[in-house]
Protein backbone atom coordinates (compact mmCIF):
# COMPACT_ATOMS: atom_id res chain seq x y z
CA UNK A 1 0.00 0.00 0.00
CA UNK A 2 1.45 3.39 -0.88
CA UNK A 3 1.60 5.70 2.09
CA UNK A 4 -0.15 8.98 1.25
CA UNK A 5 -0.28 10.15 4.86
CA UNK A 6 2.44 12.19 6.53
CA UNK A 7 3.33 10.46 9.81
CA UNK A 8 4.71 12.72 12.54
CA UNK A 9 6.24 10.88 15.48
CA UNK A 10 5.62 13.01 18.57
CA UNK A 11 7.11 11.90 21.88
CA UNK A 12 7.95 13.38 25.24
CA UNK A 13 10.93 11.75 26.90
CA UNK A 14 13.57 12.10 29.58
CA UNK A 15 16.98 13.51 28.69
CA UNK A 16 18.23 9.92 28.42
CA UNK A 17 15.53 8.83 25.94
CA UNK A 18 13.05 7.13 28.29
CA UNK A 19 9.36 7.53 27.39
CA UNK A 20 7.92 5.49 30.29
CA UNK A 21 9.01 3.39 33.25
CA UNK A 22 9.11 -0.39 32.81
CA UNK A 23 5.60 -0.50 34.30
CA UNK A 24 4.37 2.12 31.80
CA UNK A 25 4.29 4.99 34.29
CA UNK A 26 4.96 8.44 32.81
CA UNK A 27 4.97 10.50 36.02
CA UNK A 28 8.30 12.12 35.13
CA UNK A 29 6.69 13.78 32.08
CA UNK A 30 5.13 17.20 32.43
CA UNK A 31 1.46 17.95 31.75
CA UNK A 32 2.76 20.58 29.30
CA UNK A 33 3.57 17.73 26.90
CA UNK A 34 -0.10 16.71 26.86
CA UNK A 35 -1.14 20.27 26.12
CA UNK A 36 1.34 20.35 23.22
CA UNK A 37 0.05 16.98 21.97
CA UNK A 38 -3.53 18.25 21.86
CA UNK A 39 -2.35 21.44 20.13
CA UNK A 40 -0.63 19.37 17.42
CA UNK A 41 -3.76 17.25 17.05
CA UNK A 42 -5.58 20.44 16.12
CA UNK A 43 -3.35 20.53 13.03
CA UNK A 44 -3.60 16.86 12.03
CA UNK A 45 -6.98 15.78 13.39
CA UNK A 46 -5.84 12.22 14.08
CA UNK A 47 -3.38 10.10 16.02
CA UNK A 48 -2.16 6.53 16.44
CA UNK A 49 -1.39 4.85 19.77
CA UNK A 50 -0.39 1.35 20.75
CA UNK A 51 -2.45 -0.80 23.07
CA UNK A 52 -0.25 -0.19 26.13
CA UNK A 53 -0.45 3.59 25.77
CA UNK A 54 -4.21 3.38 25.26
CA UNK A 55 -4.67 1.24 28.39
CA UNK A 56 -2.39 3.52 30.40
CA UNK A 57 -4.23 6.71 29.43
CA UNK A 58 -7.57 5.08 30.33
CA UNK A 59 -6.34 4.94 33.95
CA UNK A 60 -5.80 8.71 34.04
CA UNK A 61 -8.39 11.33 34.91
CA UNK A 62 -11.24 10.98 32.34
CA UNK A 63 -10.74 14.60 31.25
CA UNK A 64 -7.72 13.44 29.22
CA UNK A 65 -9.76 11.08 27.05
CA UNK A 66 -12.55 13.67 26.77
CA UNK A 67 -10.03 16.20 25.43
CA UNK A 68 -9.59 13.86 22.44
CA UNK A 69 -13.29 13.60 21.51
CA UNK A 70 -13.09 15.60 18.28
CA UNK A 71 -10.09 13.68 16.90
CA UNK A 72 -9.85 10.40 15.00
CA UNK A 73 -8.10 7.86 17.20
CA UNK A 74 -6.47 4.61 16.03
CA UNK A 75 -5.16 1.92 18.37
CA UNK A 76 -2.79 -0.69 16.96
CA UNK A 77 -2.97 -4.11 18.57
CA UNK A 78 -2.52 -7.69 17.44
CA UNK A 79 -5.51 -8.55 19.68
CA UNK A 80 -8.44 -8.29 17.26
CA UNK A 81 -10.93 -8.68 20.11
CA UNK A 82 -9.53 -5.75 22.11
CA UNK A 83 -12.48 -3.82 23.52
CA UNK A 84 -12.15 -0.09 22.86
CA UNK A 85 -14.19 2.79 24.20
CA UNK A 86 -16.41 4.34 21.54
CA UNK A 87 -14.84 6.57 18.93
CA UNK A 88 -11.54 4.62 18.85
CA UNK A 89 -10.72 2.49 15.80
CA UNK A 90 -8.67 -0.70 15.97
CA UNK A 91 -5.95 -1.64 13.48
CA UNK A 92 -3.60 -4.62 13.48
CA UNK A 93 -0.64 -2.99 11.73
CA UNK A 94 0.85 0.37 10.80
CA UNK A 95 -0.36 -0.06 7.21
CA UNK A 96 -3.91 -0.84 8.29
CA UNK A 97 -3.93 2.19 10.62
CA UNK A 98 -2.82 4.44 7.76
CA UNK A 99 -5.38 2.89 5.42
CA UNK A 100 -8.18 3.66 7.90
CA UNK A 101 -7.01 7.27 8.12
CA UNK A 102 -6.60 7.57 4.35
CA UNK A 103 -10.12 6.19 3.84
CA UNK A 104 -11.37 8.91 6.21
CA UNK A 105 -9.64 11.59 4.15
CA UNK A 106 -6.67 12.39 6.39
CA UNK A 107 -3.37 13.56 4.91
CA UNK A 108 -1.32 13.56 8.12
CA UNK A 109 -1.35 11.99 11.56
CA UNK A 110 0.51 11.94 14.86
CA UNK A 111 2.15 8.71 15.98
CA UNK A 112 2.61 8.84 19.73
CA UNK A 113 2.65 6.11 22.20
CA UNK A 114 4.80 3.10 22.24
CA UNK A 115 8.33 2.02 21.45
CA UNK A 116 6.95 -1.02 19.63
CA UNK A 117 4.82 1.07 17.26
CA UNK A 118 7.55 3.68 16.87
CA UNK A 119 9.94 0.93 15.81
CA UNK A 120 7.40 -0.76 13.51
CA UNK A 121 6.68 2.49 11.68
CA UNK A 122 10.42 3.32 11.45
CA UNK A 123 11.35 -0.11 10.08
CA UNK A 124 8.66 0.26 7.40
CA UNK A 125 9.94 3.73 6.44
CA UNK A 126 6.61 5.30 7.38
CA UNK A 127 7.80 8.15 9.64
CA UNK A 128 8.18 11.50 7.86
CA UNK A 129 8.90 13.83 10.79
CA UNK A 130 9.97 13.44 14.41
CA UNK A 131 9.08 15.89 17.19
CA UNK A 132 10.79 15.27 20.53
CA UNK A 133 10.09 17.11 23.78
CA UNK A 134 12.93 16.56 26.24
CA UNK A 135 12.18 16.69 29.96
CA UNK A 136 14.95 17.92 32.27
CA UNK A 137 15.24 14.58 34.07
CA UNK A 138 17.39 11.46 33.76
CA UNK A 139 15.43 8.30 34.54
CA UNK A 140 18.04 5.62 33.85
CA UNK A 141 15.85 2.64 33.02
CA UNK A 142 12.52 2.17 31.33
CA UNK A 143 10.93 2.11 27.90
CA UNK A 144 13.10 3.78 25.27
CA UNK A 145 11.87 5.84 22.33
CA UNK A 146 12.43 2.82 20.07
CA UNK A 147 12.58 -0.85 21.04
CA UNK A 148 15.87 -2.69 20.87
CA UNK A 149 15.78 -3.37 17.14
CA UNK A 150 18.46 -2.17 14.73
CA UNK A 151 17.38 1.06 13.04
CA UNK A 152 19.05 3.62 10.84
CA UNK A 153 16.75 6.62 10.87
CA UNK A 154 18.59 9.69 9.57
CA UNK A 155 17.17 13.04 10.65
CA UNK A 156 17.62 16.65 9.63
CA UNK A 157 16.85 19.30 12.24
CA UNK A 158 14.07 21.59 11.01
CA UNK A 159 13.36 23.65 14.10
CA UNK A 160 14.13 23.98 17.80
CA UNK A 161 11.57 25.66 20.06
CA UNK A 162 10.59 25.57 23.71
CA UNK A 163 7.39 24.00 25.01
CA UNK A 164 8.22 25.66 28.35
CA UNK A 165 11.36 27.29 29.74
CA UNK A 166 12.50 23.81 30.81
CA UNK A 167 11.31 21.64 27.91
CA UNK A 168 13.02 22.05 24.52
CA UNK A 169 11.32 20.67 21.43
CA UNK A 170 13.32 19.31 18.51
CA UNK A 171 11.54 18.99 15.17
CA UNK A 172 13.23 16.79 12.59
CA UNK A 173 12.57 15.78 8.99
CA UNK A 174 13.31 12.12 8.28
CA UNK A 175 15.76 11.84 5.40
CA UNK A 176 14.44 9.19 3.04
CA UNK A 177 16.54 7.70 0.29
Amino acid sequence: MPNNIKVILYMAMSADGIIASQSGNEDFLSHDNWIEFVRLLGQTGSFIWGRKTYESVLTWDPKYIRSLDQFTKIIISSNSSLSLVSSFDLADSPHQALQILQDKGFTQTILTGGATNNTSFAKEGLIDEVILNVEPVVVGTGVRLFSGKALNLKLELMETTKVTEQIPQFHYQVIKK
